[in-house]
């Protein structure tokens, strides 16, 4: 399974079994949280190792450890659907609706607003992450470093798109008719074609995690053995031709991201926070952090009816 505890180089998130009134929040010592940016805004915090994020309209969707949330304007925490304690996966909002990737069932999930849950697809083995093709879901099976990319569809039957190649697969990014991979064992960005193959874009990532687009560069986080040193984390720009820049660094663990306007949110699995980068897209000069890393934040997931598109306008699949 993906497990969050890096063994030998190849991440693989293991996170403890917890009971249902630890979904929302772990204890973190605060004397250990970093400062935050000025233009750091800090969302939520003491949440149970979150990783993926979504907007839903003004609110966010979240997974953590054994669940789905919801965190309002006001910053208010609601638990959307109890699932399956152990690592959480990705998360995408359709319309009304959330799909969700239950890495520790194994299987891809339609969950409503009001926490219905309706199984679409079943022994994935190592599930991650989530796209959206047409009436399709794309789906990266992590699976150590010798993973593969799924091709779903709504009455959950599962194709291969990819079987090797593909090193550790976690988020995808649909353009045209491409998926551009995060490949968090070799630290690659990858082109894969509807037909399977695989061109590398950009090498030396770091561990690369999540994935979003900005309309012209990838944004991409880079969890950089977080577990082990934690608080190097860096978040990334990739240009489609591969030209890798540090976009903002000492900023904690980055995990799960959605780019919200100007705004950049997300999630830090090891501190449970999630935070919001005001502006980061307005302006072309980033200030360092003060000391070091200190965001913490809350995500928003969804699966709704299918849409064409990811998370928000700026996870619009590109036509």
């Amino acid at each position: 399974m993906f497990k969050l505890n890096l063994v030998v180089s190849i991440a693989v998130f293991s996170i403890g079994i917890v009971t249902s009134n630890q979904v929302l929040a772990q204890n973190i010592d605060e004397s250990s949280q970093p400062q935050p940016f000025s233009n750091i805004q800090t969302i939520a915090t003491g949440l149970l190792q979150p990783y993926g994020i979504a907007l839903d309209d003004k609110d966010l969707v979240i997974t953590v450890n054994g669940g789905l949330l919801k965190i309002d304007e006001s910053g208010n925490v609601k638990t959307i659907a109890t699932l399956t304690p152990g690592s959480p996966a990705g998360v995408i909002t359709l319309g009304s609706e959330y799909i969700v990737v239950n890495n520790p069932d194994a299987s891809l999930m339609g969950i409503t607003r009001d926490g219905s849950i309706n199984t679409i697809a079943t022994n994935l083995y190592d599930p991650v992450g989530v796209a959206v093709q047409d009436n399709d879901f794309i789906v990266g099976n992590f699976g150590l470093g010798n993973g593969s990319l799924l091709r779903i569809d709504v009455d959950g039957t599962v194709s291969n798109i990819a079987t090797t190649g593909v090193g550790g697969p976690t988020e995808i990014f649909v353009k045209d008719d491409n998926f551009y991979v995060t490949d968090f064992t070799f630290g690659r960005l990858l082109q894969v074609s509807a037909t399977g193959e695989i061109t590398e874009i950009a090498t030396g990532l770091g561990q690369p995690l999540d994935i979003d687009f900005d309309g012209k560069n990838f944004i991409i986080t880079d969890f950089a053995n977080g577990f082990d040193d934690p608080g190097k984390g860096r978040i990334l720009r990739v240009s489609q031709s591969g030209e890798v820049n540090t976009l903002v660094s000492g900023i904690g663990n980055p995990s799960g991201i959605v780019i919200e306007g100007s705004n950049l949110l997300f999630t830090d699995i090891v501190l449970g926070n999630v935070s919001r980068i005001e502006g980061i897209f307005s302006s072309q000069s980033i200030p360092e952090p003060a000391s070091g890393l200190g965001l913490l934040g809350l995500g928003v997931f969804g699966i709704g009816t299918l849409a064409r598109r990811k998370l928000q306008p700026s996870k619009t699949i590109q036509r």
